[in-house]
């Protein structure tokens, strides 16, 4: 007869999960206390669909409370189809608004006859996965061990609720817990009782959405590892670079630096692709790009009038056939002319090479710089220096972030241009 009477309450369960699912989610109260980001969000809103709750009052659910024994069993009841009876009173429970439920929750066989009841008192997870377990006739695991690294004792019902995925505890730094001895809050039972009545509804596709789920998630904790690995490494690479560099945006293909020399790496095919080219591997092309951009700027911020010769030579070596026919000349007497002598040291690294807003190849670096005597005012003119408002002095140690653009050639990979992202600072660089 009991068998009877729990086909039936199953039964009467899945009629009421169908009736629900049918209701829309906007029907729920939109609880003050239930943020749209929170995690237990969809839960709490299902519960309301399924008339299973009202909140606590005040526009509230109170997702952080905890849940007494009384308020447990009803939840319970509810999910199932349960509804209230006369029956069975415990001594504690005669006047109590919980006691015709309860009665119900004896007659089901999910709670035990007793002398006392405790309704008020807060209900453990320990406590709360046995009613669960029990509510729907699922009987004990007889596995051994538990999944639970804080699980050593009464393993059963919590390994039997993890089996069926009603209740999977957290994932802590790759060590699973269940917490057992910690009251359930509110958030928790929300997802408890919709995973019940799903699982009521039909355990098979339950099971098959929760394990798919479950791999979704956990793909997502890989990719969230590797992708927090990754900009960790990232960090360390530029770790000596200038702060007004790193948060500088302009020119950039995306909104940031990081994500810039993340998208080339991984999008744009420049290091395998011209990499290939030179019969180089993606890392030995990404330090050719450095090497070839550092040789240019460093060529430029440490020319010298006296020794023409060997700045043509140098930059020869390392600019682009047209760039060569076009502007180094002109470039060379600018030097020539104005008597241009500077001492420079370039600070970039791999995790600086980036695709540009025209989405072309780009190392980012900072120059530190001063110019000597006897370099012309013409070209202590030509920079107004940032926060100071006056032009650059003879001696004065500044700074300034650049992009080097680039075009391989088949001789090997040359600079075509260096453009000033920044205007020029007094230097903060400290060797």
């Amino acid at each position: 007869m009991r068998n009877l009477k729990r086909a039936l309450f199953i039964l009467l369960a899945m009629a009421i999960v169908s009736f629900a699912n049918i209701s829309s989610i906007s029907e729920a109260a939109a609880f003050s206390d239930v943020a749209s980001n929170a995690w237990y969000y969809e839960y709490v809103n299902r519960l309301v669909s399924l008339k299973i709750t009202a909140g606590i009052g005040n526009n509230k659910y109170g997702p952080n409370n905890s849940v007494t024994r009384a308020e447990f069993v009803t939840f319970l009841c509810k999910a199932i189809g349960l509804t209230q009876i006369e029956g069975y009173t415990y001594k504690d429970t005669q006047n109590h608004w919980s006691s015709k439920w309860l009665s119900a929750a004896v007659e089901a066989n999910f709670i035990d006859k007793n002398t006392e009841f405790y309704p008020n008192k807060a209900i453990t997870r320990q406590e709360a996965v046995e009613m669960l377990c029990r509510s729907i006739n699922l009987e004990e695991s007889t596995e051994n061990t538990s999944p639970y690294s804080d699980v050593k004792s009464e393993i059963g019902y919590s390994n039997r609720a993890f089996e069926e995925y009603l209740m999977l505890g957290s994932v802590v730094n790759g060590q699973r817990y269940f917490y057992p001895l910690n009251n359930i809050k509110r958030s928790e039972v929300a997802a408890v009782i919709v995973n019940l009545v799903d699982y009521i509804a039909d355990a098979e596709s339950y099971k098959a959405a929760k394990i798919a789920e479950l791999d979704q998630k956990e793909q997502k904790a890989r990719e969230e590892k590797e992708e927090a690995e990754r900009y960790a490494a990232w960090k360390e690479s530029v770790k000596h670079i200038s702060p007004e560099l790193l948060n500088n945006t302009q020119g950039l293909y995306k909104g940031s630096v990081y994500e810039s020399n993340k998208y080339l790496i991984d999008q744009s095919g420049y290091l395998s692709g011209w990499g290939k080219d030179y019969g180089m591997t993606e890392e030995e092309f990404a330090d050719e790009i450095v090497r070839v951009g550092s040789k240019f700027l460093l060529s430029w911020y440490n020319a010298d009038y006296t020794k023409i010769d060997k700045l043509k030579v140098d930059l020869k070596d390392i600019l682009e056939t047209n760039t060569i026919k076009n502007s180094l000349q002109d470039n060379l007497d600018y030097i020539k002319n104005n008597k241009f002598i500077a001492e420079g040291k370039f600070y970039t690294s791999k995790g600086l090479i980036v695709c540009t807003d025209s989405g072309s190849l780009g190392l980012r670096g900072t120059i530190k710089f001063r110019y000597l005597k006897p370099t012309s005012t013409n070209v202590l003119s030509s920079e107004i220096v940032s926060g100071t408002g006056k032009i650059m002095q003879v001696g004065v140690w500044y700074e300034q972030d650049y992009q080097v653009s680039f075009y391989p050639e088949k001789i090997g990979l040359k600079t075509t241009a260096m453009h000033a992202i920044s205007k020029v600072r007094i230097s903060q660089i400290k060797d």
